[in-house]
């Protein structure tokens, strides 16, 4: 008698072979909208206890980076439905969005590891200002890649239609940032301690 794996399990698995390129991760996920429900409710209690957080230190700024938040959580598969509609992919736009949700994750596991490296090139003598702007460079082109090869895989479109979707997301992405540097939400500056 086999034991039923858990959906969190399968999730965490499939991220991990997503995370390495193996296309047998896209098995691992729930396709319909109650999968994207339910791996939606993660993000959406991190983002809430995070706003309260940071509320308790700088209440005024709070409710603003809550909201940025919240739309950072919510656009990437808001922005995929319509192309997904256009293109005849509503069907897969669910396991989409479920693996979207799950990928910050990932994204928290891989900024841990470049950190030890940047932090490794610093201790052999790099300076710490280049080691960190290399950390930083090589967590965004994993992010990037990661994003591609989700966008191409789960909705099994061109090379010229994942640039648009990839585009469009990361043009709201600048949207966002922009408005919270003009509203100064968050903190002023960010920076990586590798000493």
């Amino acid at each position: 008698m086999s034991r039923r794996i858990l959906p969190i399990r399968r999730s965490g698995l499939g991220v991990l072979l997503l995370a390495v390129g193996r296309s047998s991760g896209f098995a691992c996920f729930g396709t319909d909208n109650d999968a994207y429900l339910a791996s939606l409710a993660p993000l959406l209690a991190f983002t809430m206890v995070s706003g309260a957080l940071l509320a308790l230190r700088t209440p005024r700024g709070a409710a603003t980076l809550f909201l940025l938040s919240l739309c950072q959580v919510l656009a990437p598969p808001v922005i995929a439905h319509p192309f997904c509609r256009r293109w005849g992919r509503l069907d897969r736009w669910a396991l989409y969005a479920n693996i979207l949700n799950w990928a910050p994750f990932l994204f928290f596991i891989v900024l841990a590891l470049v950190m030890l490296v940047a932090r490794i090139a610093v201790q052999s003598g790099m300076a710490a200002d280049p080691a960190a702007g290399f950390a930083l460079l090589l967590l965004l082109g994993y992010m990037l890649w990661f994003q591609w090869f989700v966008a191409r895989g789960a909705l099994a479109i061109s090379r010229k239609r994942t640039a648009l979707l990839l585009g469009a997301t990361l043009l709201f992405g600048v949207v966002l940032v922009s408005i919270q540097a003009i509203f100064g939400a968050g903190p002023q500056e960010l920076q990586l301690d590798l000493k």
